[in-house]
């Protein structure tokens, strides 16, 4: 009877090691890249229209209702200052926002899409006629201000665009993501040398954090800010021949 015993439970205890190789749970897979598709309307603008930006957000073929952010940057060509305005889902994936411009001219918009772990941002010329009939010249796509929110850098030529996102609610004395999207001609920077330099108000000191790439133009580091106050971020990005940096500010509560 004892051996009978020993036996069965020798065999419930292969049974139960079998199935639970079974329900293993697979390793992670990174999900699909979640895509955007920009759109403007009217295609034709006159200085008092007003312009309907559109993004379509889709991931593995479908539409994506639950991006974390999607927002339109514009400005004119030519000036420093950049407008943002938030976009609103209007549903199947599809995000918009609408805004008058009452000057003829030359304008950019960049798109920036936050949605499952990714991040995309591009950028489209468009073209405001006057009401006159008079059209100016379409602008490219890599001509104008540099995407910086905040002071020129130096790029030995070179054309950068960079969206800093810092984390949210920032607490002195811990451990927060510091988080930059890079962008060359209107393409991600991938492969660069990234480190965030940051100080507060004229302190001397300098702190120094190097940025590790998680996906393509996307590159993260960890800071942690001593004290609260008003913070300069300075980003730094080499990758051959590219030399560029530019600043940011940052409030630490």
């Amino acid at each position: 009877m004892k051996r009978t015993m020993i036996l069965l439970l020798s065999m419930l205890m292969l049974l139960l090691a079998a199935c639970g190789k079974e329900t293993e749970q697979p390793a992670f897979q990174p999900g699909a890249p979640v895509k955007a598709a920009f759109t403007l309307e009217p295609k034709e603008l006159v200085a008092g229209d007003t312009v309907t930006f559109s993004v379509k957000v889709t991931q593995d073929g479908q539409p994506v209702d639950d991006a974390k952010e999607v927002k339109f940057e514009w400005w004119k060509d030519g000036q420093e200052k950049h407008e943002t305005i938030p976009a609103s889902l209007q549903g199947d994936g599809v995000y918009t926002a609408q805004q008058t411009i009452s000057e003829p001219g030359s304008y950019f918009v960049y798109y920036h899409v936050t949605a499952r772990d990714f991040h995309n941002m591009q950028k489209t010329p468009f073209t405001v006629n006057s009401k006159t009939g008079a059209t100016p010249s379409a602008p490219q796509a890599d001509a104008g201000q540099s995407h910086d929110h905040g002071a020129a850098g130096h790029t030995n030529g070179e054309t950068v665009d960079y969206h800093f996102s810092p984390a949210d609610n920032i607490q002195v004395a811990t451990p927060a993501a510091l988080t930059v999207h890079l962008m060359k001609d209107n393409k991600a920077l991938d492969k660069a040398t990234v480190k965030f330099e940051f100080w507060r108000g004229n302190d001397e000191k300098h702190s120094f954090v190097d940025a590790t790439e998680t996906a393509a133009g996307q590159y993260e580091g960890n800071a942690q800010f001593p004290t609260a106050g008003d913070y300069t971020v300075k980003i730094h990005v080499e990758k051959g021949d590219i030399h560029d940096h530019k600043d940011f500010s940052l409030s630490i509560k």
